[in-house]
This record gives structure tokens, C-alpha cells and sequence, in this order.
């Protein structure tokens, strides 16, 4: 296990995810796929798999820790004000309209792949959070705020690119009940089109702006307009015409790090996923993990970035 808990390139977790499953659009298996391994040394992994089309972080990271409550005690008196509600429908209803032109095509999985994971301690995470306030109007940044703006800068810049966009995804819980399961998520997006707008204080502006924007519009909606909204806000991301497309994800304050099966809590959480950066809190919960999954070539470039360094370092 020591192996892979001290790489800090995530490739190694593969071993212990089911063959062919994880980042696999094409897969036309079940819903959800599990996997225990074991190791010589006595230490075990589970990996868990679900899709992403019934699926969001939220809903994998609640329906496993009510999952390992019941697996500790069935009698537990944890379990019923977590129980997964599976009425996501009652949001989203199933709609007859044509999509086709808003189906997302992924890249041939033929693309080779990088995963790292970079750790930003409380300290640096603190120094950026003053950049911020000193220079922008917003106040109290998040931390999901501050690092998705500052990798998506880091990113641009190793990358040589100026016109592109930072795609995100917004928790619809609330408006929805905290255990509605489901894939319950938003697109939002922010545009960079010049230099000037690659300063870390004015993408976390942008970011906090287009989310507020949309919260908005999800609190003053029926759920009967939910899925319209979700649809006008995934055309955004979809049509922007930029030269390049960022995509992050955050489950940072989601409890990944509190799930006990009754072996005690894990040693290592990982979501290796291509083509996006997954924040999410460390072990200790005193910093952000960043698991990076770029294109080999792209990740080069941007594990060198001598100002990303000042910030993250490669984790283990």
C-alpha cells in the first residue's frame, strides 16, 4: 500500500478500481460497480464506481457513508436523518425534448493521460485567500473560490492560452434536500478572454458572480423549471467558442474522510479523473488535495509552473 499511498502520480490507483470502468464513456455495464482489494501487507481498498448520469459527488459521498454506518451498526441511530432519498425526478422529471446539440462529446479515449495530486497547506491557502480580499471586492472567499481560480490561472499560463473557459458545477443542495440523491448538479461557467482577465482577485470575482447568478435563478424557480435552467447553463459552457476548456469539480467540506466501514477511517482518498482538476479536503482536513488529470504533455508544463509551486507541492 505504501506504494501508491506515496506516489504522488494517481496512475498507480488503478489497481485497485475495476478494470475499465472508471472515465469509461462508452461503458454499458451496471450503474454501479464496487471492488475490494486486498494487499500482502494486510491493508485493503474499496473503490466504488457510479455514474455520473444518476450520480453526482454529493450523492457518492453521502450513499457510502450511510452505507458504512450501516455496515457498523444497523441499529445506529446515524442512519435515518442520512438515509439517500432517491426523488431526484421530482426535480428533474424526464423530458421528451431533443438534446443532440447539447450532448457532450469527450475525447477519444485514446488521449494519453497524467493524474497527480498537489497539496495546498492551510498556510498558503491563507496567503491566497489575502490576495484576494486586498484586491477584489469579495469578501470571505471559499476555498472551493480561491484554488479553482488559482489552478485555472496556473493552468492557462503553463498552457500559453488567454481566450478559454473555467467550467464548474454547482451543488443544488438547497434548494433540493441535503439527502435527495441523484446526479443534482448545475453547470456555471466564467470567460477569460485577455491577459488582463487572468489576475487571481478578478477570476475569483467572475467565479463568485456567475454562481451567485445562478443560485438566484435555481431559488426563484419551480422544480417543474429546473431542468431549462440546467440546459440554458450547459449550452454556456458548451458554446463558448473558446480555444480552451477547463473543467474543475470540488467536494471540499464533503465528510470523504469520515467514512468508516468499521476499520477505522482511510489512510487515502482519490478520485482519478481525465481531462479536470477534483479539489477536495486532505486527511487532516488543514489543506486542499488537488488531483490534476492532464493531457502528458500538458502536465509537464504545468507540475514545472515555478509560481504553481510556491503554493502547491506534489502530495503523497
Amino acid at each position: 500500500m505504501s506504494q501508491i499511498l506515496n506516489d504522488p502520480y494517481a496512475d498507480k490507483h488503478n489497481i485497485v478500481y475495476p478494470n475499465g470502468v472508471p472515465n469509461a464513456y462508452s461503458y454499458k455495464g451496471s450503474l454501479a460497480v464496487f471492488q475490494l482489494s486486498h494487499f500482502n501487507c494486510g491493508g485493503i481498498a474499496i473503490s466504488i464506481c457510479l455514474s455520473h448520469k444518476i450520480a453526482d459527488g454529493y450523492t457518492l459521498c453521502n450513499f457510502t457513508n450511510h452505507w458504512a454506518t450501516i455496515a457498523r451498526n444497523p441499529m445506529s441511530s446515524e442512519i435515518l436523518p442520512m438515509t439517500p432519498q432517491f426523488n431526484g425526478a421530482s426535480y428533474f422529471p424526464p423530458i421528451k425534448e431533443d438534446l443532440s446539440q447539447t450532448t457532450f462529446i469527450p475525447e477519444l479515449e485514446t488521449e494519453k493521460y497524467s493524474i497527480k495530486s498537489f497539496s495546498i497547506s492551510s498556510s498558503k491557502l491563507t496567503a491566497l485567500k489575502a490576495w484576494v480580499i486586498n484586491q477584489s471586492e469579495v469578501q470571505n472567499p471559499t476555498d472551493t473560490e480561491v484554488v479553482s481560480a488559482f489552478i485555472y490561472q496556473r493552468a492557462m499560463a503553463t498552457k500559453k492560452v488567454v481566450t478559454s473557459t473555467l467550467n464548474q458545477a454547482l451543488n443544488l443542495r438547497p434548494p433540493l434536500p441535503k439527502n435527495t440523491m441523484g446526479n443534482n448538479v448545475s453547470p456555471y461557467c466564467i470567460h477569460t478572454k485577455d491577459e488582463k482577465e487572468m489576475d487571481l482577485p478578478q477570476i475569483v470575482g467572475k467565479l463568485r458572480k456567475a454562481k451567485e447568478e445562478l443560485r438566484k435563478k435555481y431559488k426563484n424557480a419551480q422544480p417543474n423549471e429546473f431542468v431549462s435552467i440546467a440546459q440554458e447553463a450547459l449550452n454556456e459552457t458548451i458554446f463558448n467558442g473558446s480555444s480552451s476548456n477547463f473543467y474543475m469539480s470540488s467536494t471540499i467540506k464533503f465528510p470523504i474522510y469520515d467514512v468508516d466501514f468499521g476499520w477505522g477511517k482511510p489512510e487515502k482518498v482519490c478520485t482519478p479523473l481525465k481531462n479536470m482538476f477534483m479539489l477536495m479536503d486532505n486527511k487532516n482536513r488543514d489543506g486542499v488535495e488537488v488531483i490534476s488529470g492532464l493531457k502528458e504533455q500538458d502536465m509537464l508544463a504545468f507540475e514545472r509552473d515555478e509560481e504553481l509551486l510556491q503554493f502547491a507541492s506534489p502530495s503523497s
